[in-house]
């Protein structure tokens, strides 16, 4: 006698029950199989992979469709592939280009492929192949902003840059244009660590107290979207963790914080620098330092500080003019001041850069500007390897990244 936990009979009922419930569910997938079958016009081709020599096996429907009058036809050696419409497209295209097949087996792909293009099968078309249709426009990316008529160039609008945009255009091209033209961005979780140090940043300066500041975060926090519960509490302590490292070093700065979050505009030449910076202060010497607050996870190299875009941009801002309103033309360097996990353990990572007029070049900035202007406006944009790669958010369209190398350079 069966027993389940002392039940007799318990097992046994339990058995029947899911063999009852496993033939249900097989009716139902046999009538869906058979419903799929009758939707053929003039001619059913139905597949199936696996062997005995593989853990997949075929399904038993073939067998049963197939009876005893049609022959199943068992293939080795096929590689396995994916039965829809644009896996097929695919390989037609795949075979009708490539140059090492027959004419024949070519031809054929051609003329399938012409047949999919009439019926309006997206890919099909070679008007539509990658690298065989024109520039839609050579012309600028950038839209040129209007100014007052004697402050335009001899060549009509200015192009319009940030100190941000020409780092990231000079760390790689390609990125910059994928980000700007399709708006593809890093996650949110990068973004939303900047709204929050900022915001610190800028309760900070109008005085507020630690207690307030972190009151403040926890408000907003519940507006922002991590994706579950325990990840958004997890995010919450290390945002909390960067703005007491921030606060800290606010304390102990000495300089005189002038303005913060500060608007920029200068122009050089035909090109016009603009945007923002988180802070703008007054050194001993009574020279602009510009500090832009950073959340990212690695520092920048200690090799590639002098030359950094964005920094230096701002200080080709300072003497352009940009904030002689507030009594500051000559720029006494720049500071990246991290306080992401780029940051020390228990304190921000404050990453110098020299005054331009302490520089062997002190034009390179000026050179960088116009440089970039003149890449953004042309038709080709280049991609190179670099730190940011590694959670690049357009890397599957860059060809030099390993998810994208099916993309042509």
């Amino acid at each position: 006698m069966d027993t389940t936990d002392g039940v007799p009979g318990q097992a046994a009922g339990s058995d029947a029950a899911a063999a009852a419930l496993a033939s249900k569910l097989l009716s139902e997938e046999r009538r869906l199989f058979y419903v799929a079958a009758t939707r053929a016009r003039r001619t059913l081709v139905v597949t199936a992979a696996g062997g005995e020599d593989s853990d997949e096996r075929p399904s038993r429907f073939l067998a049963e469709l197939a009876g005893d009058e049609i022959e199943i036809e068992h293939v080795s050696g096929s590689e396995l592939r994916s039965l829809l419409l644009p896996a097929l497209t695919a390989d037609l295209r795949r075979a009708a280009a490539d140059r090492r097949q027959a004419p024949p087996l070519r031809q054929a792909a051609a003329t399938q492929l012409a047949r999919l293009a009439q019926a309006g099968v997206r890919g099909a078309d070679p008007g539509y192949w990658y690298q065989l249709t024109r520039l839609s426009d050579p012309g600028p990316l950038a839209a040129p902003v209007s100014v007052p008529l004697t402050a335009q160039p001899p060549g009509g609008a200015l192009m319009r840059v940030s100190p941000s945009q020409v780092e990231s255009f000079t760390r790689c091209g390609l990125r910059w244009l994928l980000e700007m033209a399709v708006g593809a961005r890093s996650v949110d979780v990068v973004r939303h660590f900047g709204i929050v140090i900022h915001a610190a940043a800028v309760l900070a300066a109008e005085g507020a107290t630690d207690s307030a500041i972190g009151e403040r975060i926890d408000e907003v926090w519940h507006h922002l979207d991590f994706g579950s519960a325990w990840y958004s509490e997890k995010q919450r302590e290390l945002a909390h963790q960067m703005v007491r490292k921030f606060l800290a070093w606010h304390r102990d700065n000495p300089r005189d914080l002038v303005a913060y979050e500060e608007s920029v505009r200068a122009q050089v030449g035909a090109v016009e620098i603009t945007g923002r910076v988180d802070r703008l202060e007054r050194d001993a010497a009574g020279r602009a330092i510009v500090v832009d607050l950073k959340t990212s996870s690695a520092p920048v190299p200690g090799t590639d500080l002098d030359r950094h875009p964005q920094l230096g941009v701002y200080q080709l801002a300072v003497i352009l003019g940009a904030f002689e309103q507030l009594g500051l033309t000559e720029p006494g360097g720049a500071e990246l001041v991290q306080v992401g996990k780029a940051s020390l353990a228990a304190e921000v990572r404050v990453q110098p850069q020299r005054a331009l007029a302490d520089d062997p070049e002190p034009g390179w900035a000026r050179e960088l500007v116009e440089t970039v202007a003149a890449g953004m406006a042309g038709p080709l944009f280049a991609a190179r390897l670099n730190p940011g790669c590694r959670n690049c958010p357009v890397a599957s369209s860059c060809p030099v990244h390993a998810s994208g190398e099916q993309v042509t350079p």
